[in-house]
């Protein structure tokens, strides 16, 4: 497996200050990000990764939108496709309106990789997002948001992919990965998932508690200060994660210890890599990366 990464502008990142999306909260309005300390975290994820024995690949960040006062999110790659991991890539179609010009320009960036790619039709009523999912390819299960997702735009994923199971969880979060990651043990199954349920809608709960059942897996409860946080104050986006096999990278440590040893206990390798000045404008290590 590959991980994908965006280079960073030449004119910086938000120079002249962060917006702000009407459904991000964590978006940190009007400041500018220290930029030698995103390129000490940035450069400190990619050397974990590396570490771990993936390839990394970085995308030229766009001469398009390398502007002064952009008005969309580049950086953060996950969001303007999904891979099925097996050289099948869909190019979607962002429900912030001000980011489609990403998913334009993202399919120009991969045209060199020798992928094969869908584009998701230009419909009003189809919309996704890369942070609204977790694809784990072994078992062909696909987990979605339906913030900035539509339940016709997850389909459409779901269907290119020919997934077994697709798993619809409705939370506050704008994105999927600001309450929920899957863990996956040394041979891609899941072996565990960790969710901010106090944050998730009833139903959702219920169908993330059957499917934990099913497959006798733990769920691991954290609260919203480990997650997106709360409208007072932003959350540390400690489940903000990208999970390889046996192996979970995320930018802080959970509020309880023991889900980490316990995680330790089942066979999973915790990395911990900061993205402080990435988390200013509402993203972290899963918002950053991409697998192909």
């Amino acid at each position: 497996m590959k991980i994908v990464l965006s280079k960073l502008p030449n004119s910086g990142w938000w120079p002249n200050g962060i917006p702000k999306y009407k459904d991000n909260p964590a978006m940190m309005e009007g400041l500018v990000p220290n930029i030698e300390l995103l390129k000490k975290e940035r450069n400190n994820l990619i050397s974990t990764i590396r570490r771990k024995g993936y390839e990394i690949i970085e995308l030229d960040f766009p001469k398009e939108l390398d502007t002064q006062n952009p008005r969309h999110d580049f950086i953060f790659i996950r969001d303007s496709f999904i891979s099925n991991q097996n050289g099948t890539i869909v190019i979607l179609r962002a429900g912030e309106p001000q980011r489609r010009i990403e998913n334009k320009i993202v399919k120009k960036s991969l045209k060199n990789l020798n992928l094969k790619i869908i584009e998701m039709p230009n419909n009003p009523d189809i919309r996704a997002d890369g942070g609204e999912f977790y694809y784990c390819a072994k078992e062909k299960i696909l987990f979605s948001g339906l913030k900035r997702n539509t339940i016709k735009g997850a389909q459409f994923v779901a269907d290119k992919f020919n997934v077994n199971q697709m798993i619809i969880l409705e939370g506050k979060g704008y994105h999927l990965d600001t309450f929920f990651t899957p863990v996956l043990d040394t041979d891609s199954q899941i072996i565990a998932l960790i969710a901010c349920t106090k944050i998730i809608t009833r139903k959702s709960k219920k169908i993330l508690f059957q499917f934990s059942d099913d497959k006798k897996i733990p769920i691991f409860d954290i609260p919203e200060s480990d997650a997106i946080g709360t409208k007072k104050e932003i959350g540390s986006f400690a489940v903000n994660a990208l999970p390889l096999p046996g192996l979970l990278i995320r930018p802080f440590k959970f509020s309880d210890p023991s889900i980490d040893r316990r995680l330790k206990a089942m066979g999973i390798d915790i990395e911990i890599t900061k993205t402080s000045q990435f988390q200013m404008s509402g993203g972290s290590v899963h918002c950053i990366t991409n697998e192909l």
